[in-house]
């Protein structure tokens, strides 16, 4: 199981209505304020080093109530999973394409995965405000977009396409930051629906059909406990993830009698998905904040949607009260796990005024000895003159969790203080006079190999 993670309280919520964007409608067009009522529900994917999301936006249009607005799909990147710079228009949206099944109630909660030929593979859900529907769609850059329509289309001469289905979530492999469809017993498999989960395979991530009983009716997978977190309901969350322990589905999760909407985490067999192992007593997340119970759904949600690996943390994307996007980070290893090794880059020398001694070096930072998953380290720092190594000094390191940076406070040639970012495999750091914080040396170092 996944977990705990942490809601960074300076940046949520991440993405919230804009009222400013203006988008021309190719249904009806109409220029409309397409993202000015509500923004959540994302999908996130990493793609060339940074996050994307693709997060449902409501208009103002249409009977102030839920499902009575139009839904398009707006897209966000983030260099650093917190701050997120969006596009002007939506990415995914009502057009000819589909519009019986998507007019007037749109494109709604997206979850995406890659194929292994890195095509994304999205699946949101159709509303005409009739019946609503699993669809997917697929993009190779994320901004252009093909639909290919309900997903359960081609199965028993439409049936499905009569009856409700959404949230569908792709079994994927991780495969450092990407999540990649992956076959089990030669077939991809989806987890979808409410207010009980099913099952779904497919031959080519477009086309699916759902395990069905004796009876032809769509085989339950899990379903909703009375007197637990999940009494109300259950529902798909972001795709799920082949791992060592078997599959891991984190769902949504509806509770009674508050129908406070938080989310949970299952195991499925790795070897059959569709058979339940365990399941969490337990919600993984919920309404603590203000943010999440205000809004069109003030009982309160965190609706489960995104989940990348990005950077050694997993990034959990959601929905609070059916109105901003929220995001919540979780550190498998720990802070000091990230910085513990060999480090090997340059040191810059910014300003010489304050140290004139100042000069650029070839610098190698040992860091080891941790304390604990937070600190304190030592650091051992080393100059390399002529190709000889000369140590420059010994000192420690402690974790500052609000920035999440490392810092040690030196009194040497001048009062300053040093910063360590870490990065995946490299760290940027800077030394800064006190009490001013005016920056002496900036360092970028490289994690050697062990």
């Amino acid at each position: 199981m996944f977990g705990p993670f942490a809601k960074p309280v300076d940046v949520n919520p991440v993405i919230t209505p804009n009222a400013a964007s203006r988008f021309r409608s190719p249904t009806n067009d109409s220029l409309v304020a397409w993202e000015a009522y509500a923004t959540f529900n994302p999908a996130a994917v990493v793609k060339d080093g940074k996050v994307f999301l693709l997060y449902r936006a409501e208009d103002a249009s249409g009977a102030q109530q839920i499902g009575g607005h139009t839904s398009r799909l707006g897209l966000a990147e983030s260099t650093d999973g917190l701050h997120f710079t969006r596009r002007g228009t939506p990415v995914l949206y009502p057009d000819t394409a589909q519009r019986q099944n998507e007019w007037p109630g749109g494109v709604e909660d997206p979850r995406i995965v890659e194929s292994d030929d890195g095509t994304y593979i999205l699946t949101y859900t159709q509303w005409n405000r009739d019946v609503p529907r699993l669809a997917v769609a697929t993009s190779r850059d994320l901004i252009n977009w093909t639909k290919h329509g309900p997903a359960f289309a081609r199965v028993g001469g439409g049936k499905y396409l009569r009856t409700e289905s959404k949230s569908g979530a792709i079994l994927g492999r991780i495969d450092g930051n990407r999540i990649i469809a992956t076959r089990v017993n030669g077939k991809y498999w989806m987890y979808f629906g409410v207010p009980d989960l099913r099952i779904a395979t497919s031959e080519n991530l477009l086309d699916w059909t759902p395990l069905e009983d004796s009876n032809g009716q769509a085989v339950r997978v899990l379903s909703a406990r009375p007197g637990y977190f999940d009494s109300w309901l259950v529902e798909a969350g972001p795709p799920a993830l082949l791992t060592p322990a078997g599959i891991l589905v984190l769902y949504n999760a509806g509770s009674l009698p508050s129908r406070t909407y938080s989310a949970g985490q299952a195991l499925f067999d790795a070897r059959d998905p569709s058979r339940l192992m365990a399941r969490s007593d337990s919600a993984l997340i919920k309404p603590t904040e203000s943010y999440e119970r205000t809004g069109q759904y003030t009982a309160g949600t965190t609706f489960v949607e995104g989940l990348v690996p990005f950077r050694g943390r997993w990034y959990l994307y959601y929905g609070t009260a059916d109105s901003r996007v929220g995001v919540a980070v979780w550190d498998p290893e720990g802070p000091a796990d990230r910085v513990v090794g060999t480090w090997h880059g340059e040191s810059i020398c910014v300003d010489k005024q304050v140290d004139r001694a100042c000069k650029d070096e070839e610098v190698i930072y040992e860091i080891d000895s941790a304390a604990g998953p937070r600190g304190p380290v030592r650091i051992s720092a080393d100059k390399i003159v002529n190709g000889v190594r000369e140590n420059m000094g010994v000192f420690r390191l402690s974790y500052d969790s609000s920035a999440d940076q490392w810092f040690a406070d030196l009194n040497t040639r001048i009062r300053a203080r040093w910063t360590f970012v870490p990065r995946g495999n490299s760290i940027v750091g800077d030394l800064s006079e006190l009490p001013a914080h005016r920056l002496v040396r900036r360092i970028a170092v490289q994690r050697m190999p062990r």
